[in-house]
């Protein structure tokens, strides 16, 4: 996570988090998602972004799996942050905390 970008697209998909679900426009999630799989490609963070994805175009196992997605997405930053360093570490951090806001947001 020491690149330049990715750390602003963690501190964008942050802040686009923290205003709320209802916020982002689906097309700008699935091109947030597209994003992040390019940069996690052959992860298990990839196919977890993939599987959101596919769920919020029309493919998934609707509310309830998305939420699931989300709280998945969020232990899978917390692991990561747990084995970086850092500025790093505490952005992963942030971003896991912020997945587990929005899923637990979702009714």
């Amino acid at each position: 996570m020491a690149d330049t970008t990715q750390n602003v697209n963690v501190d964008s998909t942050i802040a686009t988090l923290q205003g709320g679900l209802t916020s982002i426009p689906p097309e700008a999630a699935v091109s947030t998602i597209e994003a992040w799989q390019q940069q996690l490609h052959g992860t298990a963070i990839a196919e977890t972004l993939g599987q959101l994805k596919l769920a919020l175009t029309g493919g998934g196992s609707g509310v309830s799996g998305v939420r699931q997605l989300l709280v998945d997405l969020s232990s899978q930053a917390e692991t990561a942050a747990g084995s970086a360093t850092g500025s790093d570490a505490s952005k992963l951090q942030q971003l896991a905390k912020s997945l587990s806001d929005v899923s637990n947001s979702i009714s």
